[in-house]
């Protein structure tokens, strides 16, 4: 470990390759490789110097950012951080006659989140860094073969793998825009003697989201070691209700 004496010096964290602190980066932030596709075939690898062992088709070819023809934490980079870049909301109270219509959005624009476990690899990798691995269609459908080579994805696997290293493909965009409440109401005016009115409402909240993120989850906050990660938590449901309101004279 080498910290804080100089403007030059770098803290890297024990247990934590995945994170760095040196002037002017974020605290938090993603400290990975960057990829340049994937390797094609066995020739292709046999020809390249700078790659893990056991590499196989499909996996991923990591950028050797010093030209030493070694793949090591040497050439890991800053790939940015998890925190939001843009926040804003949206609110929209409107009243014709005797209808009422209220909206509230909410949303971030320009943020990164790191897929990992049950929202990245296909399957159960090993007992501590993906012990929540599943198949997902959508990995499945995007992932590797010969016939699909420029896939989103990289080879499917079993056991240990290089392609789980955190890097740039890994990264999903994390920008969306979430509908957190929309209700419309009818009032009708004296129902009776004793009613001075009653307000019939449909209510919706969470119930639309707008987002390119891949995982399940948008709108992840800090939740300990699972922070700023689509980790396979269990998404924000939809609330719809009917409501009815009187005022009594």
């Amino acid at each position: 470990m080498k910290a804080g004496y100089t403007e030059a010096d770098t803290l890297v964290f024990k247990g934590n390759p995945d994170k760095v602190w040196y002037k002017g980066i974020s605290l938090d932030n993603y400290y990975g490789f960057q990829t340049d596709g994937y390797f094609q075939s066995q020739a292709e690898i046999d020809a390249t110097s700078a790659k893990f062992p056991n590499t196989l088709p499909g996996d991923i070819k990591y950028v050797d950012q010093n030209g030493d023809g070694i793949i090591n934490d040497a050439d890991r980079v800053n790939l940015g951080d998890p925190y939001p870049h843009l926040n804003y909301s949206l609110s929209l109270d409107l009243k014709y006659k005797r209808w009422d219509f209220s909206f509230l959005g909410q949303g971030v624009g320009k943020r990164k989140v790191r897929l990992v476990g049950q929202e990245a690899f296909p399957v159960l990798m090993d007992g501590s860094s993906n012990s929540l691995g599943a198949p997902r269609t959508y990995y499945a459908d995007n992932s590797w073969s010969p016939e699909n080579p420029n896939s989103r994805f990289p080879r499917l696997w079993l056991g240990n793998t290089t392609n789980a290293y955190l890097s740039d493909l890994w990264m999903s965009n994390g920008a969306y825009f979430r509908v957190k409440m929309l209700q419309i109401g009818y009032t009708f005016p004296m129902v009776g003697k004793a009613i001075k009115n009653v307000r019939l409402y449909f209510n919706a909240q969470d119930a639309f989201t707008f987002t390119k993120y891949e995982g399940l989850e948008p709108e992840i906050g800090w939740d300990g070691s699972t922070r700023n990660r689509g980790n396979g938590g269990y998404p924000r449901m939809a609330t719809y209700s009917l409501g009815l309101r009187a005022t009594i004279l």
